[in-house]
């Protein structure tokens, strides 16, 4: 495992997401988030609906019914180059992409936009908070995987050592947080032959939650999440990983 920093300069960072789910209000409807450009800002200037497809098909007597989708909008995206804001009605997601900047800045902004989503919505609960890190590492290759990652798969002899993709997917539970966090590790197709990239995918979370759409435990509980995602991704990776994006 890596020494824990306080800060990545070059963070391998591909995606961020700072998720709430709600217990939306029986009479609301995805319509309220068509006219919030205003308050989002002018440079979300991309505002497009969310759509759902649905496809219904069955059997008569032996002969087939005619296929028939059904689409639905479901919420709002509001996009600029970096930024996608997901306005919809079980939920609040926030993505920033590559580059990434700092915590302070990512999550400050998604804070922002939550507050004149819950405002338009006027959820009934929040019931699941979860702070997402997609991280893309790219190492020369060909290359130990050991290396790089603190717990690479482990081959027993005399299966071949050398491996060309693999996934490992991972539930934790933190009782100290009371969260929990799904953990993915890959490695992904190769398509430079010089170089390798390492997929690190950390998913922290609470659910199970009935907060207030205004608690104001809400940004030290996200903290927290933040906290538990890093512990994740140090531990999972080794130094001479984090010392290519210090």
């Amino acid at each position: 495992m890596a020494r824990p920093r306080v800060h990545l300069r070059n963070a391998p960072i591909a995606e961020a997401l700072i998720d709430f789910r709600i217990l939306p209000r029986t009479s609301s409807s995805p319509d309220i988030f068509s006219s919030l450009a205003n308050e989002v800002g002018a440079r979300y200037s991309q505002v497009l609906p969310m759509q759902s497809l649905q496809a219904r098909f069955g059997v008569d007597q032996g002969n087939l019914i005619q296929p028939r989708s059904v689409q639905t909008v479901m919420g709002w995206l509001y996009k600029t180059d970096h930024d996608i804001a997901q306005l919809r009605m079980d939920g609040f997601t926030f993505n920033r992409l590559e580059p990434y900047t700092t915590w302070e800045e990512v999550f400050g902004e998604a804070l922002r936009i939550w507050a004149i989503y819950a405002r338009a919505l006027e959820p009934r609960q929040v019931l699941r908070i979860a702070v997402r890190y997609i991280n893309r590492m790219r190492v020369p290759g060909p290359a130990e995987l050991a290396e790089y990652l603190s717990a690479p798969p482990n081959l027993p002899q005399p299966i071949p050592q050398r491996v060309r993709e693999f996934l490992c997917r991972t539930h934790v539970d933190d009782t100290n947080r009371n969260a929990s966090a799904v953990i993915i590790q890959a490695l992904e197709p190769r398509v430079d032959p010089s170089q390798i990239s390492l997929l690190l995918d950390i998913d922290a979370f609470r659910d199970g939650l009935a907060l207030a759409p205004d608690d104001p435990t809400i940004p030290e509980r996200f903290e927290q999440l933040r906290q538990l995602k890093n512990e994740i991704f140090f531990a999972s990776v080794t130094d001479r990983t984090v010392e290519m994006y210090e």
